[in-house]
């Protein structure tokens, strides 16, 4: 069922409903629309959370069974259950009918295809996330300005949201969020030259790639945050290649690596080839391990990888 479904359907709840779901902003919704179903003077009494990695089965069993003390019914979240476990098993068979059980987990057990299951389309990017948040707020968000984001805060659409609503209020008047408001108000402009960087060695411009390594020295950016970001980045694009040339579609690997920043760009990816990807990732921990030493100034050693790797 869809999250609306769910809601409408909490007047005369199930008692059990399955969540599956990696995304924390999506389990947090679900999470505090179930504790307000109980009064917060009774959440003492009749509301209980879980977690089967810290908590014995039986005392989730134990409370499920108990009747609500001043509710009409018990609500319980529980979270990282173990499907095949014997005592799950036997009370899903036959769950209090005054208690609601919430059963957050990473995948689906074939016992519990008979309990309502929460649905979120994970399946669509961030980026159309944040397109779809800006028009029902009729505001407009450029694709280049969504991806930047996306990029700069990563996929959690927790903290996009944070981020996103910056904009809103920054540009109430205008509602037009364009790529360069991205740059100057998301996090710091500092981590979104990175990705410039990452994008002139791509393209192979060793002038442009040290103009962006002085620039991110001047703001204070510590050589050890440019590296890592560098070897996150090209580690990830040295799979989507190999995943490609083993006949996987583009959509499948921006899917299982989560790399919707590059959504459209699938030409550029099959530019890289793999040799030049692990040439670049081979360089990148060597000059982490000169930059450790300190025989020679960090600076030094970044300089000669963006040379090095844009002339390879």
């Amino acid at each position: 069922m869809k999250f609306s479904e769910f809601k409408k359907s909490l007047s005369s709840p199930h008692p059990v409903y399955v969540l599956i779901s990696s995304q924390e902003f999506f389990r947090r919704q679900v999470y505090r629309l179930c504790r307000d179903q109980v009064d917060k003077l009774a959440r003492d009494f009749d509301w209980s959370v879980f977690d089967l990695e810290e908590h014995p089965l039986v005392e989730v069993i134990n409370t499920a069974r108990t009747h609500p003390w001043i509710s009409q019914r018990r609500w319980i979240y529980v979270r990282n259950p173990r499907g095949s476990s014997k005592g799950l098993r036997e009370y899903l068979e036959k769950p209090a009918l005054r208690t609601v059980m919430v059963l957050e987990c990473s995948k689906r057990s074939s016992v519990w295809t008979k309990f309502p299951c929460i649905d979120f389309k994970e399946d669509d990017s961030p980026i159309r996330w944040i397109q779809s948040w800006a028009k029902k707020e009729n505001y407009v968000f450029e694709e280049a300005a969504a991806r930047a984001m996306v990029e700069l805060v990563g996929e959690d659409l927790g903290r996009l949201k944070i981020e996103f609503e910056k904009q809103l209020l920054a540009h109430w008047k205008t509602r037009k969020i364009t790529l360069k408001s991205v740059s100057e108000i998301t996090l710091e402009s500092r981590e979104y030259d990175v990705f410039n960087l990452i994008g002139a060695m791509a393209k192979r411009k060793p002038s442009t790639a040290l103009r962006i390594l002085n620039r991110l020295f001047e703001k204070g950016t510590v050589p050890s945050q440019i590296l890592s970001m560098l070897y996150w980045t090209f580690r990830r694009l040295l799979v989507a290649r190999q995943m490609l040339d083993e006949g996987r579609t583009f959509r499948e690997v921006l899917v299982t690596l989560k790399i919707w920043s590059y959504r459209g760009r699938e030409r550029e990816v099959h530019s890289y080839s793999s040799e030049w990807l692990e040439y670049v990732l081979i360089q990148i921990r060597q000059t982490d391990r000169l930059c450790k030493g300190g025989v020679s100034e960090p600076k030094f050693h970044l300089e000669r990888l963006l040379i090095d790797t844009c002339q390879r």
